[in-house]
């Protein structure tokens, strides 16, 4: 009951002022210039130039493009040109000039990526079925459902106010034009890191349940280690071939940890806010204030990010052929 109370008085508050908001219709319109751009380590940077437009404008909603901006790259205060490739440690100021629009400017600071040195690696066989070879005409013909546990650790940089993102992905060889490797479901809730950034009001209502936010700071950990826990479950490995061939068993997951400026940070939170957050789903009904979108642009208007990534792969043959031996 106690936390129903909680509740109430707190909607109760919403209910009470919510719905009366001071309306000044003589606020500027005039559109300024938006700069977004995500600089990535040794890819050319490349900046998208648009304009803000009002709602109700259908015909820039369509398109927004700005044809007559002069767009400058300076790093580490220096002119470069459109072939530079970016590197960890670098400031980047981005400034668009147009006749039309006036001018903006942001910057961010290339990160360092923080290396994956050790990663523990505990696959669970589920279930196999092995065909027969006399009836299918295959010498390989097998599938396995499995679980990946997986613990990465996260060496954070002293000295520093670090951000980073999570991210993953599985490689196979192909079987008839199908892969044979494919994960099966991420388990979110098996690291509560991901979860820094949600209160406790989007907790009690729910709203940390469906989701795949993984960015995170290291505000809990900063200048140590962290344990990352990854829980794949129910992943499976098909194969089906005339021959055996021990190529085929050459898959595994490709895993990321990229480290990001603290405005790609931001604006992830914001946008995680906005589509899964209480306060986006009271705003749109109108029982709370909209959240205006985050921007480190000096116009107000998009983000300037930058990131750079460490990378470890699994390998799952071993595993694999093991299985296949076993059964």
């Amino acid at each position: 009951m106690a936390i129903l109370r909680y509740i109430i008085l707190i909607l109760s508050v919403f209910l009470l002022t919510g719905c009366y908001e001071d309306f000044n219709p003589e606020i500027d319109t005039k559109p300024v210039l938006c700069l977004n751009s995500l600089i990535t380590v040794g890819e050319p940077i490349e900046v998208d130039v648009t304009h803000t437009w009002m709602f109700n404008d259908e015909k820039s909603e369509r398109n927004h493009d700005v044809k007559d901006a002069v767009v400058t790259i300076l790093v580490n205060e220096r002119i470069v040109g459109s072939d530079y490739l970016p590197k960890e440690g670098d400031r980047i100021r981005i400034v668009a000039e147009s006749p039309t629009y006036g001018t903006a400017m942001a910057e961010a600071v290339v990160p360092y990526a923080t290396p994956i040195e050790k990663v523990r690696v505990s696959p669970v066989v589920k279930n196999i079925w092995k065909g027969e070879d006399d009836f299918f005409h295959y010498e390989m013909f097998a599938d396995i459902t499995f679980n990946l546990n997986v613990e990465m650790d996260v060496n954070d940089p002293a000295g520093t106010d670090n951000y980073y993102h999570f991210g993953y992905n599985w490689f196979g060889s192909d079987t008839d034009g199908s892969p044979t490797l494919s994960i099966g479901q991420f388990e979110y809730n098996s690291e509560p890191i991901f979860k820094e950034h949600i209160g406790v009001f989007e907790t009690v209502m729910g709203n940390d349940e469906d989701t795949q936010f993984v960015f995170f700071s290291d505000r809990q950990f900063s200048g140590k280690t962290y344990t990352l826990h990854l829980n794949f479950s129910d992943n499976s490995f098909h194969v089906k071939s005339q021959e055996y061939d021990e190529s085929l068993l050459e898959c595994g997951v490709n895993l990321y940890l990229t480290t990001v400026s603290k405005s790609y940070y931001n604006w992830a939170v914001y946008k995680w806010n906005v589509d899964e957050g209480i306060t986006g789903d009271l705003s749109d009904i109108g029982l709370a204030e909209s959240k205006w979108g985050y921007s480190n642009v000096s116009t107000g208007a998009g983000v300037v990010a930058a990131q750079s990534s460490s990378k470890f792969t699994i390998y799952l043959k071993d595993f694999l052929k093991t299985t296949l031996n076993d059964k």
